[in-house]
């Protein structure tokens, strides 16, 4: 299948396009793969691989240098079996099954293993409370949004098209917002708005449609990338970074649903699976949202 390459192909542009041969995948998963793509490029560089090196060529070698360079640079365990995931992918994008799955196995390439168990916690009330008192307007607008309703950043950036309609919806008396714009994978979902919530959640949109009418953007840069990076920037000097990054917001909103689902008659299964399903993850994930969302916060 060297065909699908052209000569002026740089080796990411040839690993992008194999994966594209197995199959078609979301928004998100698209971007990280080329992340991967564009760190074996510029390894490849500096190993002075050469031009010519593609999914149907490279080496058990190359591999195993490419992982190792990854991990000096100090990549977490759990990353570089994503990017093997999607070195795989492009592989078997080329028909190079056997080889991708049995002699590329993690085990025995020297990936490093890595509990599904995150460590992350809720956000710091202290870190949270100070980051409001000296935000500006559409930072601290966005950033409430994001507390009160579990957003994550490229959700409440993108969030704009639809504040009128959660506005409308919440004024007639419901208590589901459906998110569509800029989920993972392109997945909608609906999150419940708990009733001590609510106000939060009216109040956060309010300020949120206060500064589109001012600046007539969430976030006044030029296109979605940049406005993402400019509201993590402005985040990580008020505090919002490390252990109180912005997916703290995400786990302390998940804590404030799992503990209203518990104390109005659910079970624990059941409550983990509502709150999986306000995150995004599908009402099939609840172990996996208490290990990753709530487990170092109630047990720690």
């Amino acid at each position: 299948m060297r065909e699908i390459f052209k000569e002026s192909d740089s080796i990411a542009a040839k690993f992008s396009k194999a994966s594209h041969f197995n199959g078609r995948s979301g928004k998100m998963y698209n971007v990280r793969m080329q992340t991967t793509y564009n760190h074996l490029e510029a390894h490849a560089k500096n190993a002075r691989w050469g031009k010519k090196v593609d999914p149907s060529n490279i080496t058990e070698k190359q591999i195993r240098g490419f992982i190792q360079s990854r991990m000096d640079a100090g990549v977490s365990a759990r990353t570089v079996q994503n990017e093997m995931s999607h070195l795989r992918r492009s592989l078997e994008g080329v028909g190079r099954i056997e080889f991708a799955q049995v002699t590329l196995k993690n085990s025995e390439i020297g990936v490093p293993s890595a509990s599904r168990i995150g460590s992350g916690r809720i956000v710091d009330a202290e870190v949270l409370k100070e980051a409001r008192e000296n935000a500006r307007t559409d930072t601290k607008a966005l950033l409430d949004l994001q507390r009160c309703v579990g957003l994550r950043i490229r959700e409440a950036v993108c969030s704009a098209a639809s504040l009128k309609k959660w506005e409308h919806s919440l004024n007639a008396g419901n208590h589901v917002l459906t998110i569509t714009d800029g989920t993972k994978g392109g997945r909608l979902r609906d999150v419940y708005i708990r009733p001590d919530n609510l106000d939060n959640v009216k109040n956060a949109i309010s300020a949120c449609l206060e500064v589109v009418k001012v600046q007539g953007k969430l976030v006044d840069s030029p296109n979605l990338k940049a406005a993402m990076e400019t509201h993590t920037d402005r985040l990580a000097k008020l505090g919002i970074k490390g252990e109180d990054s912005s997916h703290s917001l995400r786990r302390a909103f998940a804590m404030d649903q799992f503990k209203y689902y518990l104390g109005n008659g659910c079970a624990e299964k059941q409550a983990l699976s509502l709150v999986s399903r306000d995150l995004g993850h599908g009402d099939g994930r609840g172990r996996w949202v208490y290990n990753n969302y709530l487990k170092t916060s109630m047990e720690g």
